[in-house]
This record gives structure tokens, sequence and C-alpha cells, in this order.
């Protein structure tokens, strides 16, 4: 194996909702320095597998590294899916995973910001690491609109609704439920942002969904440089995601092939 990958114990596994895990790692002491992250990168998890070989996934720190968090990745079951069916079925508390150290410019350059994030399902791990990073350790106001197919789907319902509670005058939350509003929509993500349409901007999620996002934030006339995207997709697709911007567009594919960082021109 790859000698940045290095073999981290599972201290808890934390039940997010019936599809969601999110894992906890145990970092020794020597690795400490290693491991040290920013809110909004990730961590490249080893899939081991015997019958058609070991494969390699990224996942998204939820943790924050401006709290007293221990390291934490959370993940959903995806259909078919080679590396969440393995760490939500196989990894138990005391298993040991192998991982490299983190990664990932989807970061803030300060936290002192005003942030608005546009998430849809797992979308929200990265935007959790950076929204408890700057409620701990920065002074801006900051706004989430997350979209998910119903209430029993959201991840960190709990969590958010208790900072928001903690932060009433910085932390705002709006749900979009398919259940009850069909598919999030560029007007319907236009309506819901166009309060905080001066604030830099994080948009995280599958490529239907953050092409979404995207259209709406044009619409408001956010500029292209405080538009910050990361998107999800199957780790065997390999178009570029649609709709391109105007332009042209280009793409940072991450390590572990199942999420694109996405630079607009």
């Amino acid at each position: 194996m790859n000698q940045r990958f290095h073999a981290l114990r599972v201290a808890d596994v934390i039940v997010e909702t019936e599809d969601a895990r999110s894992l906890v790692f145990d970092v020794p002491d020597d690795l400490a320095e290693e491991f040290r992250y920013r809110p909004g990168q990730f961590l490249t998890v080893h899939i081991p597998g015997a019958e058609h070989g070991s494969v390699t996934r990224c996942y998204s720190l939820s943790s924050s590294p401006h709290t007293a968090d221990r390291l934490m990745v959370t993940v959903k079951r995806t259909p078919a899916g080679r590396g969440s069916g393995w760490l939500l079925a196989g990894v138990r508390v005391g298993s040991v995973v192998h991982v490299q150290p983190p990664e990932g410019r989807f970061t803030p350059a300060s936290l002192d910001g005003d942030f608005v994030f546009l998430a849809a399902g797992s979308g929200i791990t990265p935007v959790m690491s950076i929204i408890k990073s700057a409620l701990a350790a920065g002074s801006g106001r900051l706004a989430l609109i997350y979209a998910n197919r119903d209430e029993r789907s959201v991840i960190f319902g709990e969590q958010l609704a208790g900072l928001a509670a903690a932060h009433p005058d910085r932390f705002t939350v709006r749900h979009w439920l398919e259940s009850r509003q069909g598919l999030p929509d560029a007007a319907g993500l236009r309506a819901l942002a166009a309060p905080f349409c001066d604030h830099e901007a994080y948009v995280c999620g599958p490529g239907p969904f953050v092409a979404g996002a995207v259209e709406a934030l044009r619409a408001l006339g956010v500029p292209r440089e405080r538009m910050h995207l990361e998107q999800f997709r199957p780790p065997n697709r390999t178009a570029l995601p649609e709709p391109p911007p105007a332009g042209g567009s280009a793409a940072r594919m991450l390590r572990g092939v199942n999420s694109l960082q996405l630079v607009l021109p």
C-alpha cells in the first residue's frame, strides 16, 4: 500500500440517518501534525476488495479543527457503492481504516467573512465543517440552504437546529424538502439565497443541484470569484458537469475520483 496511507482506528460510529453514518477516528500523537486540516477538506480512504481489487474514495471531513471534535468523516450510502457499502456495513468501533492525510481546496481563506452555503444531501459534510469552524472562530454571518428528500434524510438536522438556536444573530438555516417542494430548481434557490447575495457562496452536492445553484447565484449577480463549488459524482463517470459556465469550464478532479472541485472561468 502507498506509504502515504496511515492506519487509523475507528473510535466511534454515529448513526446520522437511516443511510448515513459518521466515522470518528483516533489519531495517534505521532500523526497529529500530518492530520492537521482546514475546514472543508477531505480524506482519501482505501477500500479493500479481494474479488475486484482495492479502490480509493474520498470523503469530506464533517468535524471542525476549531472545536473539540475528533477527526470525523460522514458517509452516505450510494446504490452499489463499493466505498460507502464497505464503510457502512463492515466498519465497526475498533476497526482499522487506511487513510491519507487531509487534502482539498474547498476551504475559506478566512473564517471572518459572511457565507451562504447551498448544499444537497451528503453535500452538507464539508459545509458542516466550515459552519462549525466559522461559528467557533469567525465573526461573520452564515446562512445555509439545505436540500433533502424529506425530514428523515436530513443529515445533522438536530445539530444544525442547535447551532441556529445558539447563534440566532449569526446563523440562519433554510431547508428544502423534495417531499413537500419537489426537486430544487434555480428559481426556488434564487428566492432563498436572495437575502444573502452579498455573502461568499459555497455550493456542494450532486451535479444537477450544483448547476441550479450556480444559475441562481448568477441571476442574483454573485460574481464568479465569490462562488466556490464542489460536486459529488459516481466514481465511474468521467464527463465534466453540466451546464458549463459561459466561456468554458475547468475542473480539478479530487483524489479518490468521486468528486470534483470546479473552477469557474
